[in-house]
């Protein structure tokens, strides 16, 4: 592989870029960093909000466009939106009762750009992925947190496996117009149809002036494979599941073993 093949990179953050410890290591920052200089942008590319890829962004050092709630919002390297997808206010509100009044002790958490708000923050589910983000949701009405907005980029749910089925099963046979996938056996993650890190990385390449051939990219959970499987230099990481690992062009190492340096020295040589 050329180094002039190659003048894009996408890397979703948990699982992939970042350790089990939540760490960018110094070697991996290190190319990233040297990458930029060459004019090759590593776009962090995330199911989290704009603040959570953010924490990562700091660690790291670069400069980039940033891909926010698994495609629904796109930054550029100014953090000035690109390109939002949301789910309109009006239906997220019925979401949201059709969740006080058959699911009441499943956890909501409703994200619209740089808003998140929950309603109980003492919940240790909502704790643990503050804990994770490393920063802190708000508690309010989200009629009233994005009535200005109009609508909201996601929803993220968490409860017990066997609940999330049946709630996913619920949430799709009323609201057909909404995409709802698991991101783990205990979260939901719902957001507007058509939303995908694959339909992200091509329009961020277009306003790019560029294609998904010049574009690389890394990931290790199901919403990466078409991402993985778009861009021409597509990773699965070690740690990612049988299934995706087996959908991918290349396969690289754990994120605890540096993967993403690895697959980068494979790519620029």
């Amino acid at each position: 592989m050329k180094k002039n093949d190659c003048r894009i990179v996408f890397s979703d953050i948990d699982g992939t870029i970042i350790t089990s410890d939540g760490v960018v290591t110094p070697d991996t920052r290190k190319m990233i960093l040297e990458m930029e200089k060459d004019g090759i942008p590593f776009v962090l590319t995330s199911a989290r909000s704009p603040e959570g890829v953010r924490v990562i962004k700091r660690k790291i050092g670069n400069h980039a466009p940033m891909i926010c709630f698994c495609g629904a919002l796109i930054l550029d390297q100014d953090e000035k939106p690109l390109y939002s997808c949301q789910i309109p206010l009006d239906t997220a509100v019925k979401l949201k009762r059709l969740l006080e009044n058959e699911f009441p002790e499943v956890c909501c958490n409703t994200f619209g750009f740089e808003k998140w708000i929950v309603d109980d923050r003492e919940d240790a589910r909502e704790q643990r992925e503050e804990a994770i983000v490393g920063f802190s949701a708000e508690i309010g009405s989200i009629e009233e947190a994005f009535a200005e907005d109009g609508g909201i980029h996601k929803f993220l749910l968490m409860g017990e496996p066997e609940q999330m089925k049946r709630l996913a099963v619920r949430l799709r046979e009323a609201f057909p117009d909404l995409q709802v996938a698991a991101s783990n056996a205990e979260y939901l993650e719902v957001t507007e149809n058509g939303v995908k890190k694959s339909v992200a990385l091509e329009a961020l390449c277009e306003k790019l002036g560029l294609t998904a051939e010049q574009a690389g990219a890394f990931g290790d959970g199901e919403s990466d494979m078409g991402m993985i499987a778009t861009a021409k230099f597509g990773y699965a990481m070690g740690n990612a599941p049988e299934e995706v690992r087996k959908s991918a062009k290349f396969v690289t190492c754990k994120n605890d073993e540096e993967g993403v340096l690895a697959g980068l020295r494979e790519i620029f040589g």
